[in-house]
């Protein structure tokens, strides 16, 4: 078994018995990080696919809107979690 599926045999075994695990704030934290760099490399993506699209009479409007609506969802997302309280 691998030390992933070992540490996650281990978290599971302990949750199961009921042992606190310690605050998830840190791990919140680190996560919203994250996923605000996949939202600006998202974002990135995005206006290079507007010009490609742009450039062959492509562009869809609608459906460039709807992932530009994603990416600001996610970074709303990840906002909250940035501002998830340290002593929840």
């Amino acid at each position: 078994m691998s030390q992933f599926g070992r540490l996650s045999a281990d978290l599971a075994a302990a949750h199961a018995r009921g042992e606190h695990l310690g605050s998830r704030v840190p791990h919140i934290h680190a996560g919203s990080e994250r996923l605000l760099e996949l939202s600006r490399a998202f974002q990135g993506a995005l206006d290079g696919l507007d010009r490609s699209l742009t450039e062959v009479g492509l562009l869809d409007p609608a459906t460039c809107e709807a992932l530009r609506c994603l990416v600001d969802a996610v970074e709303r997302l990840a906002g909250t979690a940035q501002r998830f309280p340290a002593n929840a």
